[in-house]
């Protein structure tokens, strides 16, 4: 698979909601030969990813809002704002969580890039949001984005 030029504008890419978040894709695997994957993705108030790890590698640029991270060591908080970044190596364990009352906003890059892989996991638990379809409101409490997803789902089926 080759690796096409992209130019995408604010707001552009294409739009999957999960559990944890609005996902916008801006280079998804499909799009760089399966070298790596940028989202944008913005995160409900007090939404938290638990702890995890994959074989990816995963890159993380606060693009708005204050973010706690723990990377590695678990018990070593790290509070991040916008302007930060936090690299993650592969198979090491990470969590984070949106510390305002209000969403929050990652740039978020997998390397390497794979529809197996995390992304692949993305797509499956998410649904697509497209282009017309009401956009979600992220300032919502995680559990009202949850019901938002089942009544997605539903629309689709």
């Amino acid at each position: 698979m080759s690796w096409i030029p992209i130019v995408l504008g604010p707001g552009e890419g294409e739009k999957l909601l999960f559990k944890t978040g609005l996902m916008t894709f801006k280079a998804s695997s499909a799009m760089t030969g399966d070298q790596f994957m940028i989202a944008e993705t913005e995160l409900p108030p007090g939404v938290s990813v638990p702890p995890h790890s994959h074989p990816e590698a995963e890159v993380f640029y606060i693009l708005r809002g204050v973010f706690e991270f723990l990377v590695g060591d678990m018990e070593q908080p790290h509070v991040c704002t916008e302007g930060a970044i936090v690299c993650v190596p592969p198979y090491v364990m990470h969590s984070f969580q949106n510390c305002l009352d209000s969403s929050g906003k990652i740039l978020g890059m997998m390397l390497p890039g794979g529809g197996s892989g995390l992304e692949g996991f993305f797509r499956q638990i998410g649904v697509p949001v497209r282009p017309g379809d009401e956009q979600p409101n992220m300032n919502q409490p995680a559990d009202q984005l949850l019901q938002d997803i089942a009544q997605r789902r539903l629309s689709i089926s």
